[in-house]
Formats: structure tokens, C-alpha cells, sequence
């Protein structure tokens, strides 16, 4: 099989690296070296790629994580780039990949890029998901404060219904019992970002999965604060007996607070 010459670059982040350096061979697709395009203080991280086009499969959006992951752990700051953003080279001009993002990206959006790194600098991305540890005491609370749920509940326990009125009966109580829990998953959301607006900067709200899970909540801390949250949540947790479990994650990627588009004009 003839080679294909790795003609494009795969860019992962841009952060404030001052020098060239390697973080090893994990790349997307490839495992292809990742490394720092450093210009005057900051840094395109890369890989080569013969890849035209990365599907958006788990496995290399996790690899994209994980470039992302291995910078951080250097030290640096960083800001993500979107997945599957790649330059090339253009036959016929003198300007191979490497140099397009140095000059159409590092040298043209500078200011923007220093201003982003300063920002961030001293925050990180934590991950807190809410879930209820007893279903069955929410659902009993659901039946004990709606009328409506009761009622049908109480139709369908005692076979009120004849048999052809059961199953819509029956759906009318999933559709109210449902409407009636995301009610109160988006009650205890709230109340949980009201306990902890004195510790975060910013919150993305994301979907949840499954029955117990009420929240899924990217926030934005300082560094020097992370203690602080971790703590908070720990409160929490015991004022309510048990009632809930708060998982925190990360350090992580600031994806839900930032995601650089990079165009190319030609």
C-alpha cells in the first residue's frame, strides 16, 4: 500500500506554551505525535494527519479529551478548540499547514487568544451530577402532592376502568407522573446552583439521564475555590440525610465555557 503523506494538522487547543513540546504519541485517529506550534508566547497543540475528515465517534472525541487532559496536566491553560478542526497544506504555495496556523491563526487572532488565557487562567471546568439515592420515597412524594396522580392511581389500582379504558388510563398517569418529576428534578437543579452561587462564577445546565439524576451541572470555579465547592456539596449532602448523592468531577476542559472556531479563507 503506497504511503500518504500526513499533509494536514489537527488542532487541538490553543494555550500559552512558550516553547516546542512533545506530548506523546496520542493523537486522534493515529496516535500521532501531539505537539506545541509555539509563536511569541503562545501555541497551536497538533498532530499530522493524512485524515481528511474525523468522524465523531466516542473513541476520538475521548482522544480529543485526552490531548486536551495531557496539556493541562503540564501546567498550562487551556482553550479548546472544536473537534476536528484541521489545516493543510495547499500544493502550488509556499505555505504548508504549519505555517497557516501560525500566521492565520496564532499571529491574527493574538490579542483575542492573550485576552482568553489571561481570563481563564485561574479557573477550571468541575462536573457535579445530582442524584436521588431512594426512587421509590420521590415517587411516593410525587403520589402524596399531586391530586391528579392519585386519582389515577387510585382508578387504576381498584380496575375502575373497564379493560379497553386501562391502557389509555394508564398512560395518562405515566405522561403526569413523568411531567411531574421533571418538575421537581428542575426544582432541586435550582435549589442546588442557589446553594452553591457563593462558590461558582458560571453554570451550564446539561441533560440528564435516567430517573435519579436531577442535575448535570458543568460550573466554572476558581482554582483557589475548588475546597471550597467540594466542601459545599459535602453540606449539602448531610442536610439531607442520605437523601441525595452530589458526584464532583475533574479538573476538566473548559468545553462548556468555551469553544474556538478557526475558519480558513481560502
Amino acid at each position: 500500500m503506497a504511503h500518504v503523506a500526513a499533509t494536514r494538522r489537527y488542532i487541538y487547543c490553543i494555550t500559552d506554551c512558550p516553547e516546542p513540546t512533545s506530548f506523546g504519541p496520542i493523537g486522534v485517529g493515529n496516535d500521532a505525535e501531539v505537539f506545541a506550534l509555539p509563536h511569541e508566547g503562545i501555541a497551536a497543540v497538533v498532530s499530522s494527519t493524512a485524515t481528511e475528515e474525523f468522524e465523531i465517534s466516542r473513541e476520538n472525541t475521548l482522544a480529543h479529551q485526552r490531548v486536551l487532559e495531557a496539556v493541562m496536566q503540564r501546567g498550562h491553560t487551556v482553550l479548546p478548540v472544536r473537534f476536528d478542526t484541521l489545516a493543510e497544506d495547499k500544493p502550488g504555495r509556499a505555505t504548508d499547514a504549519e505555517s497557516r496556523i501560525v500566521n492565520h491563526v496564532l499571529v491574527q487572532r493574538r490579542d483575542e487568544f492573550n485576552g482568553l488565557l489571561a481570563l481563564y487562567r485561574d479557573r477550571v471546568e468541575l462536573g457535579v451530577k445530582g442524584l436521588w439515592t431512594d426512587m421509590n420515597a420521590v415517587f411516593a412524594e410525587i403520589v402524596n402532592e399531586n391530586d391528579g396522580i392519585r386519582l389515577l392511581r387510585k382508578k387504576a389500582l381498584d380496575g375502575a376502568s373497564p379493560r379497553s379504558g386501562m391502557l389509555p388510563l394508564m398512560a395518562r398517569l405515566g405522561e403526569l407522573v413523568k411531567k411531574t418529576l421533571d418538575a421537581k428534578k428542575s426544582a432541586a437543579e435550582s435549589e442546588l446552583l442557589n446553594h452553591l452561587a457563593g462558590t461558582i462564577l458560571e453554570a451550564r445546565k446539561n441533560k440528564t439521564f435516567g430517573d435519579p439524576m436531577f442535575a448535570n451541572l458543568a460550573l466554572l470555579v476558581e482554582k483557589s475555590r475548588q475546597d471550597d465547592l467540594a466542601a459545599a456539596l459535602s453540606a449539602i449532602e448531610d442536610e439531607r440525610a442520605g437523601r441525595v448523592r452530589l458526584k464532583l468531577v475533574g479538573p476538566m476542559p473548559l468545553f462548556n465555557f468555551i469553544e474556538l472556531v478557526i475558519t480558513w479563507d481560502d
